[in-house]
């Protein structure tokens, strides 16, 4: 399975890592959540397990 990480940004076709962000600035109260970040443009992309924690 392929996971965010692997894939390139949507906006502008750089690579994709690993960064957590503070739950709170999206309006969650959960502590810190992981996305994947374009280190280039700033796009951030959720992991299927980030909107499912985010969900419940």
């Amino acid at each position: 399975m392929t996971t965010e990480y692997e894939l390139d940004c949507a906006t502008c076709g750089s690579s994709l890592t690993r960064a957590e962000i503070v739950a709170d600035s999206l309006g969650f109260d959960e502590g810190t959540i992981e996305v994947a970040e374009c280190s280039d443009c700033g796009g951030r992309y959720f992991p299927e397990t980030t909107l499912n924690r985010l969900e419940t």
